[in-house]
């Protein structure tokens, strides 16, 4: 949950020259790490129908890390197309929330309570 809602920091940071490119390429792999060996913190909802669009939801939620991951390893080694790419980043991830904030209000699946820290529950 830490490496979740630590990212936009990350990102943020290095896009204004206070986290070196090697951390964020550290905490981008760390993350895709944790989520290989015990898998995506979040499923998509049952509510979400028909199931295309439940598999839409859990590809995109590898595609976003996926894309996260690529632009850290591109900040690491001072690539010119990391900035852009992070900036993407940003971008799909602000629509990621949205989405979220979509599932929890209209579906009422739950969906903040389980990406957020129980003392915000």
């Amino acid at each position: 949950m830490a490496l979740h809602w630590t990212a936009l920091i990350g990102i943020a940071g290095w896009l204004f020259d206070a986290v070196p490119g090697w951390l964020l390429a550290l905490h981008a792999l760390g993350w895709g790490a944790v989520s290989a060996v015990w898998g995506m913190r979040a499923g998509p909802s049952p509510a979400l129908k028909p199931p295309a669009i439940r598999q839409a939801a859990w590809l995109g939620q590898i595609g976003l890390l996926a894309l996260y991951a690529i632009g850290a390893l591109l900040a690491a080694f001072d690539v010119a197309g990391a900035r852009p790419v992070l900036l993407v980043v940003i971008a799909v991830a602000s629509l990621h929330g949205v989405f979220n904030l979509w599932r929890a209000t209209v579906l009422g699946d739950g969906a903040l309570r389980r990406i957020t820290p129980r003392a915000f529950h």
